[in-house]
């Protein structure tokens, strides 16, 4: 920024009729900025602002980010976009993301509570569960994970199952479960509690008779899970073949949308599900979804799709072209699940309908790029890893991760 006399003998040079080359060499700046100021890309007195480093897709991406979690860590979401290509410091994309949604007050607090030492640990409580005097009892009545599910939501379930309290429960765990619990996020890993979250895994284990790999495949609270995800409740489908009549809150990969065994839409923490019987489309436009994570990532396929759904026509080209479009499923939708009584003007109905035209379209964007990266940040190939679990209803007993069997075996990173 140029000191203010100086910026005004610019204009006031100009106006006398002097040529950019000539009020350049008098005053000994370039000829852009002597332009800037002429042509009032500059004002006198006031600094320039820095261009932004969080383009609006990366802005749009993050919105719908912590829309779809809330308890994202801004740690894993900085993680997150700077795979998608956000060149600043963890400091400037706090700053960035600030100045566009005020959400610096909110990270901050985020991020300072996940690394605070949480007041309810006791000190050495390793060596308190080192020290436990009894084996933690087997329940009569065995309880299996959802796939995703909140610990909190477990345990409750585990209790419910056996006519038992959540405090009862807890007092034959460790002290492990009681401080998880208490957090607002159970997939945080925090620093005192890492290291005694292998025992606790047996713990639990026993206590439920299910096995320490089909828990730690199942919970995201025992950490072996890093992919981005999104916070929803379990299809009730799945979930009623199991018995379960409760909605189940859990956190998904980022990128499912859709129970393909039921075709239910599994909208946002809160709102209702759709069933997608009379648009069988959206539930195709998911397996196609699933198909692009071989060659590009999570992140990268959202922030396409984020893209794509803002390039959606808004209305049919033609009276001819209106039964393929999204606004013909969109009434479908809502006149086949009216019976459900859920309202006709949530914006879920208008997720779900709009989502083929924006698979479609993602899947254009992203056959220009047919040599992005993989995993940018050395995580494994999706041709080597396998997705969670789709239906979400079903025992997660598979171990497909190398973490997980060491979480299981006894070991930590």
């Amino acid at each position: 920024m140029l000191p203010r006399e100086r910026a005004e003998k610019i204009l006031t040079l100009h106006a006398a009729g002097w040529p950019v080359q000539a009020i350049a060499d008098h005053i000994g700046h370039s000829h852009q900025t002597v332009r800037d100021y002429i042509n009032g890309r500059r004002t006198p007195g006031t600094r320039a602002p820095r261009p932004s480093l969080l383009t609006e897709p990366l802005a749009s991406y993050c919105r719908q980010r912590l829309a779809e979690d809330p308890h994202l860590r801004p740690s894993v979401l900085f993680k997150e976009v700077a795979d998608l290509g956000f060149q600043g410091s963890q400091r400037t994309f706090y700053r960035e993301l600030d100045r566009r949604r005020r959400l610096l007050v909110l990270a901050d607090r985020r991020e300072t509570n996940s690394q605070e030492e949480d007041p309810q640990i006791p000190s050495g409580m390793s060596r308190t569960l080192a020290r436990r005097h009894r084996r933690t009892p087997v329940l009569p009545q065995r309880v299996a994970p959802i796939a995703g599910e909140t610990l909190s939501s477990f345990l409750a379930r585990i209790a419910q199952t056996n006519h038992l309290t959540v405090t009862e429960v807890l007092a034959v765990l460790p002290t492990w479960f009681s401080t998880k619990t208490n957090n607002i996020d159970d997939r945080a890993q925090h620093h005192m509690l890492a290291p005694a979250a292998t025992q606790a895994l047996h713990e639990l284990a026993h206590l439920t008779s299910t096995t320490p790999a089909g828990l730690a495949h199942a919970l995201p609270a025992f950490g072996t899970d890093e992919g981005p995800v999104r916070a929803t409740t379990a299809c009730h489908r799945c979930t009623a073949r199991l018995g379960i009549r409760q909605p189940v809150p859990v956190h998904l990969p980022i990128h499912h949308k859709v129970c393909t065994r039921h075709g239910i839409w599994l909208g946002d923490l809160g709102n209702p599900h759709l069933d997608l019987s009379i648009c069988p489309e959206i539930t195709t436009a998911q397996h196609r979804a699933n198909r692009l994570l071989r060659r590009f990532t999570p992140q990268q396929l959202t922030l396409a799709h984020q893209t794509a759904v803002k390039a959606v026509p808004p209305w049919p080209a033609s009276p001819a072209a209106v039964p393929h479009h999204w606004r013909y499923r969109l009434l479908a939708l809502q006149t086949h699940n009216h019976h459900r009584g859920i309202p006709t003007e949530l914006d879920t109905y208008t997720h779900a309908a709009i989502y083929p035209d924006a698979i479609e379209l993602t899947a254009a964007a992203l056959a220009k790029h047919p040599h992005g990266p993989a995993r940018s940040t050395g995580e494994a190939s999706p041709r080597l890893r396998k997705v969670a679990p789709v239906g979400h209803g079903h025992f997660a007993t598979q171990d497909s991760s190398s973490q997980v069997r060491a979480t299981a075996s006894g070991t930590t990173r």
